[in-house]
């Protein structure tokens, strides 16, 4: 009688957790013991404010989920938790959340350490008790970055999620280390070497969803025995994100946290008291130059802006247009002709939907156009052998010299900074800076042989190749031979006639642009031979 008597009030879960792992604060132990108080005191549950691997330090406000809730303060009467810390860590974040709770006619409650602020003695009870919690935080926090320090100058795998291509292996001292998990290290070779090559982040995923690939995110919960129900899909931005990670060369590496408790994206390559990089596997899947140069080819694409387009076209990036020289896109259209759908594709050229100038913008059938293609490429280059390169790296330590004169100026720049202070401190920066010193004139010292190439046959010819490749292979196959073709709009070209005569074209042209290095001497004087080719010249044998 006497519960039917005080009004039910809405109840907002407040759930949160920094390791899913730990089962005795779980999410649904969590959830249970707030939903029973709820109901045991004639309340009713107006939602969940659930924060998953978020630290207790981070400011109430600014989490996920119950930052979220207290935009609408009208939505619910009580912030109910298992205990305080699962609000904060932190007493001021704390005090701040109970003087806004306050001010809004809203009531705090600890479910299993039994007070609400709707007391005064519950008021000074959960700032004691955010008190302790925050200096238990303190030194969870401490004792954690001690053991993962300690950890990361001995080369050892602290715990942290396993890298792509990686999985822990034990160290006959004892410890753990990273060692290569050999199916996936064999795909992380395939991703750098691709990547260095040019072939485009959204081509590699597209292909390993097509191979039906477990991401590596998938593949780390099924060696942890963990069932996989719904499967990732590969992305342009995972692929991205897996070859800028410093740890796919060995390197051992950390992630920095914003001071409201949340990750950097960016990986932080870990250092020793000397300056130089701490290796967390004795046999990294790649090389770090290997590594610093797909670096560099990603980044050279990003800064460029230059992304194949994810469509099925043979063409893309590889055709432009006559008139302006840009990249033509492909593009369908539905039309309905005497009663039957049909789909038209087509290249076409964006000058006016980019904002920019073009004379004669063209419009060209993909079908046809590709056809053109294919048969001026076979016409120039089919019986002819594909060469592979091979290449002698020779003697060049300029990456080490630069990445270390890269640690030499950290150092010096943390200096001028002030980050060395105190007696010790500036005696620690100085043998620092002597020894990484000392590097820089070991590594400028050594001698220098060039890098060498020469082309070797691949017993293949260039007609047997393009017989067995899909359109998207073709693509990526015309790429890597440096291989381009332009479409002409109507009335813009002039190439000669079987009487060597020139005539203004009446259709669209295709044009193949061929690499000198694939033709030999150009009798254009210049890098590159055009081979013209009238529309339809092949198709009908």
């Amino acid at each position: 009688m006497a519960r039917a008597s005080t009004p039910a009030k809405r109840v907002l879960a407040v759930i949160r957790l920094s390791n899913e792992t730990d089962e005795s604060t779980s999410p649904d132990r969590q959830r249970a013991l707030i939903v029973n108080w709820a109901e045991a005191n004639g309340h009713v549950l107006a939602g969940e404010a659930e924060d998953l691997d978020i630290s207790g330090g981070m400011r109430p406000f600014e989490r996920p989920s119950l930052g979220a809730w207290l935009q609408t303060p009208e939505r619910f009467d009580v912030l109910a938790c298992w205990k305080l810390d699962r609000l904060s860590r932190r007493s001021s974040h704390f005090a701040e959340l109970l003087a806004w709770c306050q001010s809004r006619g809203k009531t705090i409650v600890s479910v299993t350490e039994g007070f609400d602020i709707s007391t005064s003695m519950g008021k000074m009870f959960a700032q004691i008790i955010a008190a302790f919690a925050e200096g238990e935080l303190d030194v969870i926090t401490e004792r954690v970055r001690a053991s993962h320090e300690k950890l990361r100058k001995d080369g050892r795998y602290a715990g942290a999620p396993l890298p792509f291509g990686y999985v822990a292996g034990s160290l006959p001292a004892g410890g753990k280390t990273l060692v290569q998990e050999p199916e996936y290290a064999e795909i992380l070779r395939k991703i750098i070497k691709d990547v260095s090559a040019g072939v485009s982040t959204h081509e590699i995923a597209r292909r390993f969803n097509e191979q039906g690939l477990m991401t590596w995110g998938d593949k780390r919960s099924v060696l942890r025995g963990v069932p996989v129900e719904e499967r990732q899909r590969w992305t342009a931005d995972v692929i991205q994100q897996v070859v800028k990670n410093p740890a796919v060369a060995g390197y051992k590496t950390m992630r920095l946290k914003t001071e409201d408790g949340r990750y950097r994206k960016a990986h932080v390559i870990v250092t020793d008291d000397d300056g130089n990089p701490v290796m967390q596997t004795a046999e990294p899947i790649v090389s770090p130059a290997e590594w610093q140069t797909a670096l560099k080819a990603l980044s050279s694409r990003a800064a460029k802006g230059d992304r194949m387009a994810r469509t099925e076209s043979m063409l893309q990036g590889i055709l432009k247009c006559g008139s302006c020289g840009y990249n033509v896109y492909q593009h369908r259209s539905r039309h309905t002709v005497g009663g039957e759908e049909k789909i038209y594709a087509y290249y076409a050229c964006q000058s006016r939907r980019k904002s920019r100038e073009c004379e004669a913008p063209v419009r060209v059938s993909v079908e046809r156009t590709e056809a053109d293609a294919g048969a001026a490429l076979l016409a120039l280059l089919g019986d002819a052998e594909i060469t592979r390169t091979e290449h002698d790296p020779g003697e060049d330590y300029s990456a080490q010299l630069a990445e270390a004169r890269s640690i030499l100026d950290a150092l010096e720049d943390d200096f001028l900074a002030g980050k060395y202070r105190g007696d010790e401190a500036v005696r620690r920066y100085h043998r620092m800076h002597a020894k990484q010193s000392e590097k820089v004139d070991q590594l400028a010292a050594l001698p220098s042989r060039p890098a060498t190439t020469r082309q070797v046959g691949t017993g293949e010819t260039y007609a047997e190749r393009w017989e067995r490749l899909t359109r998207l292979e073709r693509r990526d196959f015309l790429a890597a031979q440096g291989i381009t073709f332009r479409a002409y709009a109507p009335g813009t070209l002039r190439p000669p006639n079987l009487l060597g005569m020139a005539e203004v074209n009446d259709e669209p042209v295709v044009s193949a642009e061929i690499p000198q290095s694939l033709l030999g001497p150009s009798p254009r004087g210049d890098e590159w031979v055009r081979f013209t080719l009238p529309p339809g010249t092949f198709q009908n044998g």
